[in-house]
């Protein structure tokens, strides 16, 4: 019974905070213009669009190659499996979230300090993103 209890006060401690934050209202209401069923197509499209850059005709092309399942990265320059089609689908994801929270960091509608920890943040992102994409390239041998 202890754990029911809690897990139910941690729920209710979330829902209670999202409450909040206005982001269940946000979510909620449909006269939103934030809302998911307003926005739907342009998150289908930006998937879309993420899912062809990181190379996912070329990963469904290849399925049938042999052996091409045993190795995370396959050291072929024109051969890609599903696990580097996905790595390389988080190194645009995490790229293209430095971007924006660049983006943010130049907006005048936020604090001197925010902005400091959006510009850095981004920065790094960014980094992460370049770092993850070289070590994709060395690994396939170019």
């Amino acid at each position: 019974m202890g754990v029911k209890k809690r897990v139910q006060s941690a729920t209710a401690k979330v829902t209670s905070r999202l409450k909040q934050m206005g982001f269940a209202r946000k979510l909620g209401n449909p006269s939103s213009t934030d809302s998911l069923a307003n926005r739907g197509i342009e998150w289908i499209y930006l998937i879309a669009l993420f899912l062809l850059m990181a190379g996912i005709i070329n990963a469904v092309g290849n399925a049938g190659t042999a052996g091409i399942d045993q190795q995370t990265i396959v050291p072929n320059a024109s051969i890609q499996n599903m696990t580097e089609t996905f790595i390389m689908l988080f190194g645009y994801i995490v790229g293209a979230l430095g971007a924006y929270a660049l983006y943010l960091s130049g907006r005048q509608t936020i604090r001197a300090r925010s902005a400091e920890m959006f510009f850095v943040g981004g920065i790094a992102l960014i980094a992460v993103a370049m770092t993850l994409g070289y070590y994709i390239i060395n690994a396939k041998g170019g």
